[in-house]
């Protein structure tokens, strides 16, 4: 019998009468981590777009116009 199984099962206190499970023939794992990637690539570009769209609306909000563009890159970085 399954050596994993067993610990499991006296571990969670299984009853005996419940069957090791089934394996089953199909893996999802290739597909979900294909779709984990796509999922994790497409969260990443949109935070930068939204980062980028951010700076780009901070650098137009042009307040103080004696302000230089250095000035101004450097306290949108702070």
């Amino acid at each position: 019998m399954n050596v994993q199984w067993q610990r499991y099962k006296e571990l969670e206190l299984v009853p005996d009468r419940i069957s090791a499970p089934k394996r089953q023939g199909f893996q999802l794992f290739p597909v979900a981590a294909a779709w984990r990637s796509l999922v994790n690539a497409l969260m990443w570009e949109h935070f930068y777009e939204q980062r980028t769209d951010y700076l780009e609306r901070c650098w137009e909000n042009n307040l103080d116009k004696s302000e230089s563009a250095l000035q101004k890159l450097l306290r949108l970085m702070n």
